[in-house]
């Protein structure tokens, strides 16, 4: 971005050349030249007018996961920094867009609240997971989501509730430089030692299928409607494909692992191996669900 960015932009808190390896959880891409992080929901507001007012470009990251970043960023990066405070009435609970989606699952736990049990292997960020309607084991956010406020790409502030149409699998409404601020999910009692449980059991699950010990976005590719990504990867014979540090999971199929050295190239020349291979065996060709961002393509939406 070769243009200077307006002095009301630079009075938000932010950050500058910080590599993507940080944010992320995979740990691979290039460097963010701009990141702001925000406090309060009046600097999130004052960041989206000022690029409103100015046309310049941005990006939303949440926790960093469901992100692969193949280059610099050169645009102005948001990350909410917003405090992390729960609120509770009655059975409804309500986090900043900014608190960490397992953590969330785990107060809600905690406090006798059940519904979210299904998050409490999700990584990442609540605005995130919105967002992308994250979901597992049968259950998804919109199935529990209550109300939520984000700003519009003008800046203008919305609180609502969900309408038909606005969510749907691992997508959402909510691209296109909408900023998830906050959510409430709506919950039901239940005793903490068997919410506990059930989480434990999901998360065992998870642990028995996903390797989750080595760096990774998540599932790299959608399912197809009535097929299973990682089915499809392993019955063509992609499962250990490795180039560099970046390999398809022996594990999971649908996983795509960074074993420490991964460069941006390589995870990419992996993904386009394993769309190629998938289309050669079974004429479908996947589509990612993680985000990608490269420099020069238009900033849609961010890493959960």
């Amino acid at each position: 971005m070769s243009r200077p960015l307006p002095d009301e932009l630079l009075k938000v808190p932010h950050r500058r050349d910080v590599p993507f390896a940080r944010l992320t959880t995979l740990g691979v891409g290039g460097l963010c030249r701009w990141l702001f992080e925000p406090t309060t929901e009046a600097e999130a507001q004052a960041f989206v007018r000022a690029c409103a007012r100015e046309g310049l470009p941005y990006r939303v990251l949440g926790g960093g996961s469901n992100l692969v970043v193949l280059d610099d960023i050169e645009v102005p990066v948001l990350r909410l920094a917003l405090p992390k405070e729960l609120h509770r009435d009655g059975t409804s609970l309500t986090a900043p867009a900014s608190h960490g989606h397992i953590a969330l699952a785990e107060a809600a736990a905690a406090a006798g609240l059940s519904g979210l049990e299904f998050a409490g292997g999700i990584p990442g960020s609540l605005g995130g997971a919105i967002r992308m309607n994250a979901g597992a084991h049968g259950c998804e956010w919109v199935e529990v989501l209550e109300r939520f406020r984000f700003l519009t790409p003008e800046g203008d502030l919305v609180d609502k509730a969900p309408d038909p149409g606005e969510f749907g699998y691992r997508r959402s409404f909510l691209g296109g430089g909408r900023i998830v601020l906050s959510a409430s999910a709506r919950l039901a009692e239940g005793d903490p030692g068997a919410i506990r449980a059930r989480m434990a059991g999901f998360r065992d699950r998870r642990s028995a299928s996903q390797p989750l010990a080595v760096r990774n976005a998540g599932c790299i590719f959608k399912n197809p409607p009535g097929q299973s990504a990682g089915r499809l990867i392993e019955q063509a014979g992609l499962k250990g494909l490795r180039i560099g540090d970046a390999e398809v999971s022996p594990r999971h199929g649908n996983f795509l692992v960074n074993h420490g050295h991964a460069t941006a190239a390589e995870f990419a020349e992996l993904m386009e191996r394993v769309r190629a291979g998938v289309r050669a065996a079974h004429g479908l060709l996947l589509e990612p669900e993680v985000e990608i961002w490269q420099d020069g393509t238009p900033p849609a939406a961010g890493g959960r």
